[in-house]
């Protein structure tokens, strides 16, 4: 994976644009001589369009001609995220602000804690943006139809950090980032209004809701979600309403994805040899024995209604893997890719209270790919982990032993200044 921002991107010209283009060029072709099939780069949405419908590609035509020239495959990350607020962040690139002008504050993630998100469009409002996504999509294809031969996959970016994820342990929430439980998302407007009418068409009258929730509402319009500081600490997700909470919450996300997914499908479709990705987060912590999940449930990507510790549904993974064969289905498109995260970590690692459980983890994700036939890619969650051996055993666990048919590498340049990420490269490159 390139760098974040390469140089002044509004300023290809200048000299410092100059100098670290010409070090961006050195890189890909030391990468290309450890092994490196391909580069993939951020494709940032505040970058090439400030203006609604006016785009500029100028800064990526320059980039993907060094990563071809290079003798590489360029994987286009469609970033349609904030560059920004998570980990291993170096750069400061908002999405459109033009986006908030056009859809308001309704468009954003509204946190347990009052706090609204502008990293990424809110899920329930991806289908009033919808237009926007196929905007960006078109115009990329228009303006690189000459290099798609060169692309090996479009990867999509669906949701802050480029995952699919809600941002529940993102920087504008006090205190809910690595190792606690996060923060719900659910409390925009437009989130409210989604899960009524998720109950209203369940249930049909307040009467059944009040005696499945064990509940005294009086009407629709008082089905809220959950008020945290009762509902976490009486371990509410297993009861009748913390599971249909969560299977609308994350259902919610699912189809939030599988939207933006369909647009890429039928974008790029006529290109027969591009494949298309997503990723999803390895949220490893709060996952081994005894822990309660709750960071991966408030993230979205599992659900209470169901056996979260059973082989059986992928440990609660079962639904986000099944995107895929749902959008064969709908779609009859077979070139998409489901990328996980966390591969160069082990089990227990971090803080006792991080009740970490990140190889197991990416076991029990691969092996649910696995069953329903779905092909996996993986990646590491942090780059400063590749100076470290047993990162590497890892990953090449997860390869050789995982099922995993390939790996993104986050990111290039941390490969290049360290020796024995260099050496553990080219090694894993050759088998």
């Amino acid at each position: 994976m390139a760098p974040l921002i390469i140089g002044d991107p509004n300023n290809l010209s200048s000299e410092y644009s100059k100098a670290e283009l010409r070090k961006f060029q050195d890189q890909l072709n030391e990468i290309k001589s450890l092994g490196a099939t391909g580069v993939s780069t951020d494709i940032w949405w505040g970058l090439i369009e400030k203006e609604d419908n006016k785009f500029n590609w100028q800064y990526y035509q320059v980039l993907s001609d060094l990563i071809i020239d290079a003798g590489l495959k360029w994987v286009p990350i469609l970033s349609f995220h904030q560059c920004g607020g998570n980990v291993g962040d170096t750069c400061d690139v908002p999405i459109p602000n033009w986006l908030w002008q056009k859809y308001g504050t309704s468009a954003m993630s509204k946190s347990e804690q009052g706090n609204f998100s502008k990293e990424y469009l809110s899920v329930w409002s991806t289908h009033k943006a919808i237009n926007d996504f196929y905007e960006v999509m078109g115009s990329f294809k228009m303006n690189f139809s000459h290099k798609m031969k060169d692309i090996y996959e479009i990867n999509v970016s669906l949701g802050p950090a480029g995952e699919l994820r809600y941002p529940s342990y993102n920087s504008h929430d006090n205190g809910s980032g690595y190792p606690t439980r996060g923060a719900l998302q659910a409390y925009s407007e437009l989130a409210i209004e989604s899960f009524r009418n998720y109950v209203r068409n369940k249930y049909s009258n307040i009467d059944t809701v009040n005696f499945m929730w064990g509940f005294n509402l009086s009407s629709f319009k008082e089905v809220a979600p959950p008020n945290p500081f009762f509902f976490f600490p009486a371990q509410e997700q297993h009861t009748n309403y913390g599971k249909d909470f969560y299977n609308w919450y994350s259902k919610s996300l699912r189809e939030h994805g599988k939207r933006i997914l369909g647009a890429a499908i039928d974008t790029f479709r006529s290109e027969a040899h591009i494949q298309l990705g997503f990723k999803v987060p390895g949220i490893h912590w709060r996952v081994a024995p005894g822990a309660d999940r709750l960071a991966e449930l408030n993230a979205g990507l599992i659900s209470t209604d169901q056996d979260i510790f059973s082989d059986k549904t992928g440990h609660g993974y079962n639904r986000i893997i099944g995107i895929i064969n749902e959008l064969r289905k709908e779609k009859d498109f077979h070139q998409l890719n489901f990328h996980f995260t966390c591969l160069e970590m082990n089990n227990l690692e971090g803080p006792t209270n991080a009740q970490s459980y990140a190889k197991a983890l990416v076991f029990w994700v691969a092996q649910e790919a696995q069953r329903q036939g779905v092909r996996i890619l993986g990646e590491n969650a942090l780059a400063v982990t590749l100076h470290d051996h047993k990162a590497w055993d890892n990953i090449a666990d997860a390869l050789y032993f995982g099922n995993y048919d390939g790996v993104t590498f986050l990111r290039m340049g941390t490969i290049l200044s360290s020796q024995l990420a260099k050496d553990r490269f080219r090694q894993m490159t050759k088998q």
